[in-house]
């Protein structure tokens, strides 16, 4: 087993390739096993693991859409929703961790086995472009924090975020984000309850639980806790990021991963707890405000803080960052190895997420974000309801399997149905604010209808079984 930050190694004489099996091995590790499965040797604790994935527990982009529920539903509605998230969050992310910790895939090699190599590229190309709008989000939360506290063009705010964050984005799972996101984790603690106890001295905390919200009941399509919940299904990215982290996990530490690491208390924190500092933050400071911005959260922080309210919004960023450009950078370097048939290094991939980003950042990339992350959220709920389903098909002895180029099809159809939904809201009001909803129900429905359908047959499917399929026979 390897210790903290040594590449791990296989036993001398065991694989009877010398020293190009040894420099592959290397280049595995050096690129955190982008390509390839993890071997059991190459696991890490599970502390480690949980230090280096909770990085994504202190995002500004789950105070804002705390926030942002709030200002939809109200604060009842709005807590209501995010504890009904919490729980299906942590039931249908309970499967993918088992997938990952027994077999080591990544989800692009998951989804291979589902949907076929067309469905690893998307996979791969929905999660660099959705983690890059993510670090350009977050990043642009630091320069407006800058831009607040010292002026200036925020432009060059924007180059310095970028620049500076590079050197400490360059580590992956196996040598650096544990050790810096332990460290940052308690001036992020303290920071958030300074923040908490400030925004309660400028604003009425006996206020928070009967805001209204600042949508009148009678122009919302859904109930608010309905509206709330289809929120957070529209981030369900965390599920095939689950699968990216949780298989650097032991198996025999499957079911803390699916508890703690990835599982309820994750949820809990991520969803919920953030969800309501957002809420607080944002009513305390600028009661009966719209959240429509990054500005919203900015000001809620560094108002009440001043120059320490920037040095929170500093640790955040860069603790949510290193996953935003280890998830992009990992899987723009798969997608390179698959079409161009280049292995790219990871330093050059995340100097290109780090381009990528700053270019984005000069753009009104807010303006279309918000739509973007909605159209993209109808493929990660559709993935996760076509994994589902074909799992749920393996526990079942001789079940029939789906041809990966139909899988595929139906994984597509079912997003492309929510994108017209979201498009269409004067049409099909109601229709439209569960695009969601329905994108997982077509994917899942028309999944197994095409499993079941007589003389469907697998002679398509996947071939012989593999290492996956241990995950049906462990539960």
């Amino acid at each position: 087993m390897s210790g903290p930050g040594r590449t791990p190694q296989r036993p001398a004489g065991t694989d009877g390739q010398g020293a190009g099996d040894d420099a592959g091995r290397a280049a595995d590790v050096a690129d955190d096993f982008a390509h390839t499965t993890v071997p059991d040797d190459a696991r890490i604790g599970r502390t480690r693991l949980t230090m280096a994935s909770w990085s994504l527990a202190t995002g500004m982009a789950w105070l804002f859409y705390g926030a942002l529920a709030s200002t939809l539903a109200g604060t009842r509605d709005a807590l209501l929703g995010l504890g009904l998230s919490v729980v299906v969050f942590a039931l249908a992310n309970m499967p993918m961790v088992r997938i990952a910790t027994t077999t080591g895939m990544s989800s692009a090699l998951a989804s291979q086995r589902v949907f076929g190599r067309a469905g690893a590229a998307l996979i791969a190309l929905l999660l660099a472009a959705t983690t890059v709008y993510f670090a350009v989000f977050e990043g642009s939360v630091m320069a407006e924090a800058f831009h607040q506290q010292w002026g200036h063009d925020i432009r060059w705010w924007y180059l310095a975020v970028v620049v500076g964050l590079l050197p400490l984005m360059m580590g992956g799972v196996l040598t650096w984000l544990d050790k810096l996101n332990a460290a940052l984790l308690p001036l992020y603690v303290v920071g958030i309850t300074a923040a908490l106890a400030a925004a309660g001295r400028r604003g009425d905390p006996g206020a928070f639980w009967d805001f209204p919200g600042v949508v009148p009941e009678a122009a919302r399509v859904l109930p608010g806790w309905l509206t709330v919940f289809v929120l957070y299904l529209g981030i369900w990215l965390v599920m095939p990021t689950t699968v990216d982290f949780a298989r650097f996990g032991r198996a025999r530490d499957t079911r803390f991963l699916q508890t703690v690491t990835f599982g309820w208390v994750f949820g809990a924190v991520v969803f919920a707890v953030n969800g309501a500092i957002g809420m607080f933050l944002v009513q305390m400071v600028l009661p009966g405000s719209a959240v429509a911005a990054e500005n919203g959260v900015v000001s809620a922080i560094v108002g009440p803080l001043g120059v320490w309210g920037v040095l929170l919004i500093v640790v955040t960023q860069v603790r949510i960052n290193t996953l935003n450009f280890y998830q992009s950078s990992t899987n723009i370097q798969r997608l390179v190895k698959q079409f161009v048939g280049v292995r790219i290094p990871r330093p050059a991939a995340v100097v290109a997420v780090g381009v990528l980003t700053f270019v984005l950042m000069l753009t009104d990339v807010f303006s279309y974000l918000q739509k973007a992350l909605s159209w993209q959220g109808t493929f990660f709920v559709g993935w996760v309801g076509i994994v589902l389903a074909d799992l749920a098909l393996r526990t079942r002895k001789g079940a029939p399997g789906v041809r990966v180029g139909a899988a595929c099809t139906v994984w597509v159809l079912s997003a492309a149905a929510g994108i017209v939904l979201i498009q269409s809201p004067e049409r099909w009001p109601e229709a439209s604010a569960l695009a969601p909803v329905v994108s997982l129900g077509l994917a899942m429905a028309g999944y197994l209808a095409l499993a079941l359908w007589p003389h469907h047959g697998a002679a398509g499917r996947r071939g012989a079984p593999d290492r996956a399929e241990a995950v049906t026979r462990n539960g």
